[in-house]
């Protein structure tokens, strides 16, 4: 006996079409027939269909003859009726054809449909193999039907399962984007509320034909998602994806426990390892991708996985593997108990005399895994601050097995703060702020505080020694240091005598730890340089405050150009009728800001446009800050907190102005300091009277000192105060407070820096990175494999900022023999300029570049690590500012053969990178192909 193949399942799409056509050709039939189509009784649809002409039909499933009976009696006049039902013409009876359209069922052949609809003429033998296929086609087929083939004639099996599957998994199956049917968009559909539902809903054979379609195209991945979806997971698919990374990457019994646990949720890939490993690794990139999205619902959706995958590794008691995970909330924690053990220990060594060099060295390889390890977890951006607040701590301990010079006067104290305790400072604060919940994070951040705070104080109360002392002595009396009150001769006058567009910006209370963090950010828009270097070496440089570091009175004297006590009134007035008289102009708090919707006032936007003015800003919000704190905020300063800073630079910079940051006194943190009576306090930090200086305290005598009888007694100790509680405190005698940062900024590849002035590499100390060591050998990458620019997702990380980019590369230990030691950076470009390729590539130039310069510039590179501002770069080579861009593009001629990139212009061609060993491998040089 012959079993009759079962109905088709059709789409309204489909339906309408059909019956519509038929209805067209049968124009002089009956107005409003009763039309029977043989179709799978099921129609979860609007029971209203519209066909051609606006025509409207009414569908209804009729499984049975008594039900197609039951419609034809009762249905009303005028109304078009389909019925759909499993029967075919011969199973109607005669009383039924009699009274519908055309006398037979419709019968819908669906590849005859489906190659209509594609626009093609014959099917190609893979796909009519599929026997499922045409029936899933028809019912899938978009309202607008299939999108017509450009030029071919067969229907292939990938074009048609392609657009079928875009259809069932959430792709427009019309539209480009059909063919986009990736990995990650399968694993994001399983979390499609009801998607894994519906997909099961699809007959037995499409569900099979879809997932061998889809294996062969997407591998394994698909292999597991189709198992997972057969046994009921489908919907867990990407967070026990990320379980099963966790447990598949470790190799102890535990994971081995854990696995016989998940096994039973994996179907038919139960036991196949290799599926199981790769299915998890692509769980782990997509999530990672969802997490780095732009799209806020994406990234809510991703936590939402994140949140699964924490229900489900406890439930299968698997947490203790998760310390393998890069992306489980477990995995961080995991990665936070490791940091906080490591600083520990190593904090415990610090100083301790039995700690060999051996046990010390084996310590520190260690904390710069753990904390790498806690900065490479996928988690780290959005847990930014504790990744922070690790690799501070990992700097302090640095900073204290390090050991630098005293310093043996007020100058050198002043550098050492801008140069290196700033940064100490800057790290010291994030530390205070600890840790939220994690008690070995905190501890071990309390200790590392202690330490390096101890350490501070004693190089505190060393300064104010030296401090009393050349206060005592007079102006003159410590070589070639900057005082406040000669920062607008010495700086700021040169510049508008040279009719330089200056913006002279006075931060008020800004601290050296906070002109570190604001310069290294400030640093990707601008080139920094100092600005009174002369003839000498650069250095960042810093100013020391009138006494008592008030804003009465160091602001005053910045102002003024002199020594003496005042207010904004007292400013302007000194100000503009300094040398400059009328073409200067000072904004302060209030005249500064504008009206509602304003950055600014329209007189200072007027005054910055005017390229003979000189504008300075004052801005007060670190000052203000110290008075209540910023609560909820973390510690540190950006660009985007301080006022309207940014706007102001951003307004700078389009009219060309040069800009000098600096302040008037800095700053110290209140980190638990205690109240010390005084009834004669003049501040928070300073008094007056005759008592004797008690332990903390320090008598500053001289002509610097702006106060009755030129005498006060200043606090050093930045553990202590005069007056209530405030967030921080000035006024007294701490290398923090005296200090007055000086930044010097010209716009990007400015032509003709000033005279005197010279360009600045990076301004971070030895200690805020690791000990450098030689790059691992990078393959000679081919230029057609290059990645294209925005091609892939790519893992959200933040801002980088100076020095902190790469952190904590520690290559991993191999049992090879140590290689031989790298050519220092002379050998490699002396090598580079003896080679033979060089030389033709260089003699095959129009413009041959001098060797000496190549020569200097190479070097310059190689000492910085690889990578120097433009500004920078031209400097060390003897090459003209406005010539600076156009020299790299020469050198890049030369070096980058065959268009590999052995030199690279980034962050808006003002930053140049040298890749070192393609260097070497290019030209054949010392070290070619070993893997340091």
């Amino acid at each position: 006996m012959t079993v009759a193949a079962p109905a088709n399942r059709v789409s309204p799409a489909v339906l309408a079409q059909e019956v519509g056509d038929q209805l067209r050709r049968a124009a002089a039939g009956e107005p409003d027939p009763v039309v029977v189509v043989t179709a799978e009784p099921d129609w979860p649809h609007e029971p209203q269909l519209v066909l051609a002409g606006d025509r409207r039909a009414r569908v209804v499933a009729c499984p049975s003859p008594l039900a197609i009976w039951q419609h034809l009696v009762t249905r009303p006049d005028g109304e078009v009726l389909i019925l759909l039902t499993p029967l075919r013409t011969t199973e109607l009876g005669d009383g039924i054809r009699s009274r519908i359209f055309r006398q037979r069922a419709i019968t819908i052949e669906p590849w005859d449909v489906v190659l209509a609809a594609f626009g093609a003429r014959n099917v190609e033998p893979a796909l009519a193999a599929e026997s499922w296929a045409g029936s899933a086609l028809l019912e899938a087929m978009p309202a607008g039907g299939w999108p017509k083939l450009d030029a071919a004639s067969v229907l292939s099996r990938d074009v048609a399962l392609g657009r079928l599957a875009a259809a069932r998994f959430g792709l427009d199956p019309t539209g480009a984007r059909a063919a986009d049917l990736d990995v990650p968009t399968l694993l994001r559909w399983t979390r499609r509320p009801g998607a894994v539902d519906a997909f099961s809903t699809l007959r037995a054979e499409e569900r099979a034909g879809l997932g061998r379609w889809l294996t062969g195209r997407l591998h394994h991945p698909a292999r597991a998602v189709i198992a997972l979806i057969d046994a009921g997971h489908g919907p867990d698919a990407l967070p026990l994806g990320l379980v099963c990374d966790a447990v598949w990457s470790s190799a102890d019994q535990e994971a081995a426990r854990a696995q016989g646990r998940i096994d039973p949720l994996l179907g038919a890939v139960r036991g196949d390892d290799d599926t199981i490993r790769r299915y998890a690794a692509a769980c782990v990139e997509t999530v990672t991708g969802m997490l780095a999205d732009r799209d806020d619902q994406l990234r809510r959706e991703a936590h939402g996985i994140l949140d699964r995958a924490e229900e489900l590794l406890t439930g299968l008691a698997a947490t203790g593997c998760a310390g393998h995970s890069p992306i489980l909330r477990t995995g961080f924690a995991h990665r936070l108990d490791r940091a906080a053990a490591a600083l520990s220990a190593a904090a415990s060594a610090t100083g301790a005399p039995s700690a060999t060099g051996a046990a010390s060295a084996s310590l520190d390889a260690e904390l710069d895994r753990a904390v790498a390890a806690v900065a490479d977890h996928v988690l780290a951006v959005d847990e930014a601050s504790k990744v922070t607040r690790v690799r501070m701590a990992r700097r302090l301990l640095r900073w204290l097995a390090s050991d630098p010079a005293a310093a043996d006067s007020v100058a050198d104290g002043i550098h050492q703060q801008i140069s290196d305790l700033g940064w100490v400072d800057r790290a010291l604060a994030q530390v205070w702020a600890g840790d939220d919940v994690h008690a070995g994070l905190q501890a071990a951040y309390r200790d590392i505080h202690q330490q390096a705070t101890r350490r501070r104080r004693a190089i505190d109360e060393a300064f104010a020694d030296r401090l009393a002392a050349w206060t005592t002595a007079g102006p003159g009396s410590d070589g070639d240091l900057l005082t406040i009150e000669q920062v607008r001769r010495r700086v700021v006058d040169p510049l508008i005598a040279a009719r330089r567009p200056t913006l002279f910006i006075v931060l008020d209370g800004m601290s050296a730890a906070v002109a570190v963090e604001l310069a290294a950010e400030l640093r990707h828009q601008w080139d920094e340089y100092d600005p009174v270097a002369g003839g000498g070496p650069a250095r960042r440089r810093a100013a020391v405050a009138a006494l008592p570091t008030l804003t009465a009175v160091s602001r005053t004297s910045l102002f003024a150009g002199e020594l003496r006590e005042g207010n904004q009134v007292t400013e302007r007035q000194m100000f503009t009728a300094g040398r400059w008289g009328e073409r200067a102009v000072i904004f302060h708090k209030g005249p500064s800001r504008g009206g509602a919707g304003e950055a600014y006032a329209d007189d200072l936007r007027d005054a910055l446009a005017d390229p003979t003015r000189l504008v300075a800003v004052v801005i007060n919000t670190v000052d203000d800050t110290l008075a209540y704190g910023r609560e909820g905020d973390e510690p540190g300063w950006q660009l985007g907190q301080i006022g309207f800073l940014r706007s102001l630079l951003d307004l700078a910079r389009s009219a060309g102005r040069a800009v000098i940051i600096t302040s008037d006194h800095g700053h110290v943190l209140d980190q638990g300091a205690t109240a010390r009576a005084a009834t004669d306090a003049r501040s928070a930090r300073h008094r007056r009277g005759d008592t004797p200086p008690a332990d903390g305290e320090v008598v500053l005598a001289g002509p610097r000192v702006v106060a009755p009888g030129q005498r006060i007694v200043a606090l050093w100790d930045p553990a202590l105060r005069y007056r209530p509680t405030r967030a921080g405190y000035h006024g007294g005698a701490s290398l923090a407070e005296v200090t007055v940062p000086l930044l010097a900024f010209l716009p990007p590849n400015a032509a003709n820096p000033p005279a005197g002035w010279a360009a600045l590499g990076p301004q971070h100390p030895d200690w805020w990175q690791p000990a450098r060591t030689a790059a691992p050998a990078v393959a000679a990458p081919t230029p057609a494999a290059t990645p294209r620019p925005g091609s892939g997702r790519q893992r959200r990380s933040p801002a980088p900022v100076e020095g902190e980019q790469p952190l904590f590369a520690v290559p991993t230990p191999t049992a090879a023999p140590p290689a031989a030691p790298a050519p220092t950076g002379a050998d490699l470009v002396d090598a580079l300029l003896a080679s033979n390729l060089y030389v033709e590539q260089r003699d095959a130039m129009p413009r041959r570049p001098a060797d000496a310069k190549v020569a200097a510039a190479l070097r310059a590179l190689v000492e910085a690590g690889g990578v120097l501002p433009l500004a920078v770069l031209a400097q060390r080579a003897g090459e003209a500012p406005l010539r600076a861009t156009g020299f790299v593009t020469t050198l890049q001629r030369v070096l980058n053969v065959d268009s590999y990139p052995v030199l690279s212009l980034t962050d808006q061609d003002r930053t140049v990178r040298l890749n070192q060993q393609l260097l070497r491998e290019q030209f054949g040089l010392p070290g070619a192909g070993e893997r340091r």
